[in-house]
């Protein structure tokens, strides 16, 4: 009875073990069958970037390296299973948009000079999220080739980042770019010229707002605002500055060629 019990006992001992040995060796398998995704990449990626069209942006292939492979990595998923190029590529096509605007803000900081396809798609593709670091960087290019068509529509992606990323209200609009980029300062933060007082007094958006705010005063507060030196301006007005001060609000001079038009408009609407 003794020996029947011990050989029993040794029988399930070595069934444990063969157990245990086998599912060593299927982990191990899993281990080994485990893709190698930095091979895989250095192998793909020119095929991926001629499926998914990004060939245009006409880059080296330790370029496309450095801008696409956390994204493959992330597009390419769990690594115990091998997938194919195509695979990935169809993957990149169903998320087209959000990847671009990642791919649009790495490329405008990750080379000192950019082609006119590479400008183009930094332009189409940058969101509200990265405009407002994204513009600054890629204005002069852009300005040097004449893309006047691109330069409106990143002034809208401007506006668009600004209210929701920054504040409310627009700054003033730069007399050089005419982005709403002009802060109090007097700097601009697209173009980043230095304006002076004479630039905004004689431009035409300051100019329309400036009639708008004294076509809207009442005698009393025409004769009050002779009084000051300064008003202040913004995108959507010009004002006294008894009315508060907002961030992106520049105190702009009053000149006597402005007080003058005060003046007229006092004389025809309360003297006349």
């Amino acid at each position: 009875m003794c020996l029947e019990r011990g050989l029993n006992s040794m029988a399930r001992k070595k069934k444990k073990e063969k157990k245990e040995t086998q599912a060593k060796t299927k982990k191990t398998k899993r281990k080994k069958r485990e893709v190698n995704i930095d091979a895989w990449i250095d192998k793909y990626i020119m095929d991926f970037v001629s499926l998914t069209g990004l060939d245009i942006l006409e880059l080296t292939k330790e370029q496309y390296k450095e801008l696409l492979s956390d994204i493959l990595i992330e597009l390419y998923g769990s690594l115990t299973s091998y997938s194919n190029v195509k695979v990935i590529a169809k993957r990149y096509l169903r998320a087209r948009d959000k990847i671009n605007e990642v791919i649009a803000a790495r490329l405008a900081f990750m080379l000192n000079e950019l082609t006119p396809e590479q400008l183009e798609f930094i332009a189409f593709n940058i969101d509200v999220n990265t405009a407002l670091s994204v513009i600054p960087r890629i204005y002069r290019f852009l300005r040097k080739l004449g893309r006047n068509d691109l330069l409106d529509i990143l002034r809208v992606k401007w506006r668009n980042s600004w209210l929701k990323k920054k504040y409310g209200v627009l700054p003033p609009q730069c007399p050089c770019c005419s982005f709403n980029s002009l802060m109090p300062d007097l700097t601009c933060l697209v173009c980043g010229a230095l304006v002076s007082e004479k630039d905004i007094i004689e431009s035409k958006e300051f100019r329309v707002k400036f009639m708008e705010l004294i076509q809207g005063l009442d005698c009393t507060e025409l004769r009050a605002l002779l009084k000051h030196d300064i008003i202040l301006y913004n995108d959507n007005e010009v004002k006294p500055p008894t009315q508060g001060k907002l961030p992106v609000d520049v105190e702009v001079y009053i000149p006597q060629s402005l007080k003058n038009i005060i003046r007229s408009e006092l004389r025809e609407k309360c003297e006349g």
